[in-house]
């Protein structure tokens, strides 16, 4: 609360000078975040490339990122503070470029990031406070930690709702003339900027940093965990032993949604066990939180086991997935963490958070990871129920897989529609590479493939290989217009005469909406469908040049999806 106390103008000078000077590297990216932010603002443009998801990514991560690290590093050497903040930033930055090369990331790759972030926030619990005897200085920090970002965000809002309501009643009694961007240059200098600096400001250093208080001394605190977290907890927990009554009394198997209960179940343990941690340093220790403490742990073991025979019934019903096994790997967890803080009767607490992200990172970073595991034991359960019933070629067209289907009956045979269906909406044409043929077996084929009448397929799907490089303004041409942004919609009417497609392409010019037509052979449009790589053709209209990258229809209908660039003449 450093920043709110009563200090001079030259104090509070003194106190940002220092605070800049001992998180130089979080300041930077502070700064790069709000910047670049502005800017992409106000190009009022989708997320559409690598570099622009690395210059979001990188410094917002960032910030959190050299923060810790800063932490960390300060009780160090200057020479060896520099030598950690250097190296640990430029690894940092290495692993955004990764990520922004791999960009669009898919779902690993997703998943991936939000892990490494995830560990990034956890490690303010842990990489400071290495060496500490206890764990009350890191929880104390953090507790402290999360009330500043509050007051923060509630400084920010004031702010940003005092210079909106100040901007309007410009725009009202003065008529200025105001960018309807504004709103989102003011939330970014407000949220981005201010937000953070302001956490950093008040940020506790020297003996402050590493404070042991009795949080539970506080009576706000002590309200919030025994009247409020304590009591939640034995609703939960009431809540699960009655159904562990019923399903014995019934001898039914737990349903799979008894599994998300149970996990709210654990976290709410762990939140009680570090907010009623300072209990084993007192010398005079209320009985009630010291018999939570010593046995809660015990108390939720048994429903693990409730977990596990929920999340075993969600595999023999639906089978495996990659949120399945998350899960699996999470019950593991919660069974070690119950066990541990028995037997080292709570003295140390550190080793959750840690162990928690390394098995995250493990199961998600690596190159062999969940995603990669899921995919493969599915590729194989489905290529080996088809060698079993006489296919030998793979990829398989549309009408073996449907005999496949077929012949496997109607339950199994829905079990593999939905492996497949799984496998292309979590790891698109990856999931079924080497399976299906991706240009004849179209996700119609998956999801009715059990229908007896053989469907003739009318749908297009072009994806095409283009470069931003290649694309030139032609001669003649004056603007352009990026189909798929710049429009509200992708789609476009469209008519068939004489076996060629005749769409029709409106656009603005000089305020005035104008319509132009291109035409496209169909032939042309179905071996472009069929083909594996595809180049961007170019379409003449009268006044319009058409560059296309994506284009999806069903050629019975009268309309389509396109992407692309548009020249105008």
């Amino acid at each position: 609360m450093m920043l709110f106390h009563k200090m001079s103008l030259a104090d509070k000078y003194d106190h940002i000078v220092k605070t800049l000077k001992r998180f130089p590297f979080t300041f930077c990216y502070i700064i790069i975040a709000t910047v670049y932010l502005w800017i992409f603002s106000h190009k009022q443009q989708n997320l559409e490339s690598g570099i622009e998801f690395f210059m979001i990514f990188w410094p917002l991560s960032g910030t959190v990122f050299s923060y810790v690290v800063h932490l960390y590093s300060e009780n160090k050497s200057r020479g060896k503070s520099l030598i950690i903040n250097l190296l640990s930033n430029i690894l940092w930055t290495t692993i955004c470029v990764f990520f922004s090369h791999n960009f669009p990331l898919n779902n690993s790759f997703k998943a991936s990031c939000v892990a490494c972030c995830v560990a990034i926030v956890l490690a303010l619990w842990v990489i400071p406070f290495v060496g500490q005897k206890d764990d009350r200085p890191a929880i104390n920090f953090v507790l402290g930690f999360v009330k500043h970002i509050f007051l923060s965000l509630i400084v920010s809002l004031i702010l940003f709702l005092g210079l909106e309501l100040l901007i309007q009643s410009f725009i009202f009694l003065f008529d200025f003339h105001v960018e309807e961007t504004q709103v989102l240059y003011l939330l970014i200098f407000c949220f981005f900027f201010l937000a953070p600096s302001l956490v950093v400001l008040q940020t506790p250093s020297g003996e402050d940093k590493y404070a042991v208080r009795n949080w539970t001394e506080n009576k706000f605190m002590n309200g919030v965990i025994h009247f409020l977290v304590i009591p939640l907890h034995l609703v939960y927990l009431l809540t699960l032993y009655l159904y562990v009554i019923k399903i014995v009394l019934t001898w039914t198997l737990p349903n799979g949604w008894v599994s998300w209960l149970v996990t709210a179940l654990m976290f709410l343990t762990i939140v009680i066990v570090y907010l009623l941690y300072p209990v084993n340093f007192q010398v005079e220790k209320k009985r009630f939180d010291q018999l939570v403490l010593r046995y809660l742990p015990i108390v939720v073991l048994p429903l693990l086991f409730l977990m596990s025979i929920g999340i075993i019934r969600r595999f023999n019903d639906y089978g495996i997935s990659v949120l399945r096994i998350y899960l699996l790997a999470f019950n593991l967890w919660c069974y070690a963490v119950c066990i541990g803080l028995y037997v080292v009767k709570s003295k140390r607490l550190s080793w959750i958070v840690g162990s928690f992200t390394v098995l995250m990172l493990t199961l998600t970073v690596l190159p062999y990871n969940v995603f990669t595991f899921t995919r493969n034991k599915l590729q194989s359960d489905i290529k080996q129920i088809a060698m079993e019933n006489g296919v030998t070629k793979f990829p398989m067209d549309s009408t073996t897989y449907k005999k496949l289907v077929k012949s496997l009956g109607e339950n199994r045979g829905q079990q593999v529609s939905d492996k497949l269906y799984y496998l292309s909406s979590t790891y698109d044409t990856l999931g079924t590479y080497g399976i299906v043929d991706r240009n004849g077996v179209y996700m119609y084929d998956i999801l009715y493939s059990s229908d007896d009448v053989e469907e003739v397929n009318h749908s297009v799907n072009i994806s095409c290989e283009y470069s931003a490089f290649a694309c030139t303004i032609p001669k003649g041409y004056t603007s352009y217009r990026i189909v798929g942004h710049d429009y509200s919609s992708e789609g476009f009417s469209f008519e068939t005469k004489n076996d060629t497609m005749f769409i029709t392409i409106d656009y603005m010019l000089n305020n005035k909406r104008v319509e132009d037509l291109i035409s496209i052979p169909v032939n042309t449009l179905k071996e472009m469908d069929k083909a594996d790589k595809v180049s961007s053709p170019t379409f003449y209209g009268k006044s319009i040049c058409f560059y296309m990258t994506n284009l999806s229809c069903d050629l019975e209908e009268n309309n389509v999806n396109l992407r692309g660039v548009l020249f105008i003449k």
